[in-house]
């Protein structure tokens, strides 16, 4: 599937990182400016030129999990430096599976990490960037806990704020001044609670990425053996892969770090915005993996999209994952908040709901809602007849302005085809949605004379195309006509 940025993806990441209306050149964190608008760009000259001259950079933390060969090395190095001129700056955690395993006293391990750690530092700078190695002033044992780590951050400031990239080894300073080597996972998520605690002087500050490079990729996917989940809704799912690397004992060896990689995830964007979210990626598809999910903010591979080929799905075995929302099903009418409801219909249509009649037309033939967060995101299914058959229709399918660009289409979507394996719906031909749905679909009908298209999901709906056609010219409108 090609994931290369649309206009409109591209007007969204400009409207994060774009050029600013006048020439103030700034630090990192020297001020903040609003940024509710994206610049008015029209050329793809002007397009490159915005996005190779951020003029706000944001953060993330990013874990680099070695051992690398030469190459490897090459093109992380080469990767974190274009991110940087993209506008997403790192605060790099190095790490090596090995270093959990080493038998060596930990002065001896600690030579190790910082011996590796430079190889990062030299690749960022053979690529044209700059880089810092912060060891023994970052991470300190805290005086409140011996089990929390404190991070001092002038020295990460420092480097920041003179266009470096930071390195920081993961290496603690004891009370008595030793040096203890500690896990990659523990110091993102100190580096993670101790940035967020200055969202509100410091917005800069808060990370909008948590970055895992490895070699082996992404989380594997349990429901399609021999891929890697595109999108991960972590509130949802994390018991879900959890149980699933209990039944697979081989996984825990094929990937050593994923659970401890998802649990650190979880607990960084626990504390985040909901905007923030987590990636992770293998060498083989750097640089394209990193920059396409920054422009465009999003998986490389929809998740909502029908499997046809398994070989298809998510070939760059990169996982994107957000802290997502509780998702809830309700099967009565009076189970749901119509107020809310209403409310989320008419700010993501732009229309007026004519409540008697939808509501009462519900309470008939309604046969599941699927409520995301506090109707932040909606799916309203009906059961409806056609000569001696019921038929799964989608009624209509809703995400809150404030809710859109954080993957919650593709998790209600596919949360939607899960529960109903058939199913079908309309939208009228000049939809500009209709694209989207083609790509989802298992199949269309321009239904004559009529303003409709007829889609459905399911190998079987084929067979049932009189009576789906039936169904999409009958059903009422929903909304007030001006």
């Amino acid at each position: 599937m090609d994931t290369g940025p649309s206009k409109r993806e591209l007007q969204h990441f400009l409207k994060r990182f774009g050029p600013e209306t006048k020439n103030d050149k700034l630090s990192l964190f020297s001020g903040y400016k609003d940024k509710n608008k994206a610049p008015s760009l029209k050329t793809p000259k002007e397009y490159v030129n915005a996005l190779l001259m951020p003029s706000y950079h944001q953060l993330a933390l990013t874990k680099v999990e070695g051992p690398f060969d030469k190459a490897d090395w090459q093109s992380v190095g080469n990767t974190l430096y274009k991110l940087q001129k993209l506008g997403l700056t790192s605060i790099i955690i190095s790490d090596n599976p090995c270093w959990r395993k080493e038998k060596t006293l930990p002065n001896e391990l600690t030579k190790r990490i910082l011996r590796e750690s430079m190889a990062l530092v030299e690749s960022i700078e053979q690529a044209g960037g700059r880089a810092r190695l912060i060891y023994s002033s970052a991470l300190e044992r805290s005086l409140i806990s011996p089990n929390l780590i404190d991070v001092n951050l002038d020295f990460i400031l420092l480097a920041l704020n003179n266009n470096e990239i930071p390195i920081v080894a993961p290496i603690l300073t004891e009370q008595d001044g030793q040096l203890v080597p500690v896990k990659a996972s523990e110091a993102i998520t100190a580096l993670t609670h101790r940035l967020s605690k200055q969202a509100v002087m410091y917005p800069k500050l808060v990370p909008s990425k948590i970055v895992v490079i490895n070699k082996e990729g992404g989380i594997p996917n349990h429901a399609l053996p021999g891929t890697a989940h595109s999108l991960v809704n972590v509130q949802e799912e994390y018991n879900d892969i959890k149980n699933a690397f209990a039944k697979n004992k081989d996984w825990h060896t094929l990937y050593p770090s994923t659970i401890e990689d998802l649990t650190m995830v979880r607990d960084c964007l626990e504390q985040l915005p909901t905007t923030s979210s987590a990636v992770i990626v293998p060498t083989s598809s750097l640089p394209s993996a990193l920059i396409t999910n920054l422009v465009t903010d999003k998986p490389l591979y929809s998740s909502s999209l029908p499997v046809t080929n398994k070989e298809r799905i998510n070939q760059a075995r990169a996982t994107v994952l957000r802290h997502g929302i509780k998702i809830n099903n309700y099967s009565q009418l009076a189970d749901l908040n119509l107020n809310r409801l209403t409310e989320l219909l008419e700010a993501s249509f732009q229309k007026t709901v004519n409540r008697d009649a939808f509501y009462k037309r519900l309470s008939d033939v309604l046969s599941g809602a699927i409520i995301a967060g506090d109707y932040e995101g909606a799916v309203i299914m009906t059961k409806e007849k056609a000569a001696y058959q019921t038929h799964a229709y989608l009624d209509k399918f809703a995400i809150a302005p404030s809710s859109q660009g954080i993957g919650l289409t593709d998790i209600l979507w596919k949360r939607m085809c899960d529960a109903y394996p058939e199913l079908l719906w309309r939208s009228r031909k000049e939809n500009g949605v209709n694209k989207w749905y083609f790509e989802r679909s298992n199949g269309y009908l321009r239904l004559k004379d009529t303003n409709w298209v007829l889609f459905w999901h399911g190998p079987n709906g084929h067979k049932n195309i009189q009576d789906y056609a039936k169904i999409a010219t009958s059903i009422p409108a929903s909304f007030i006509s001006k």
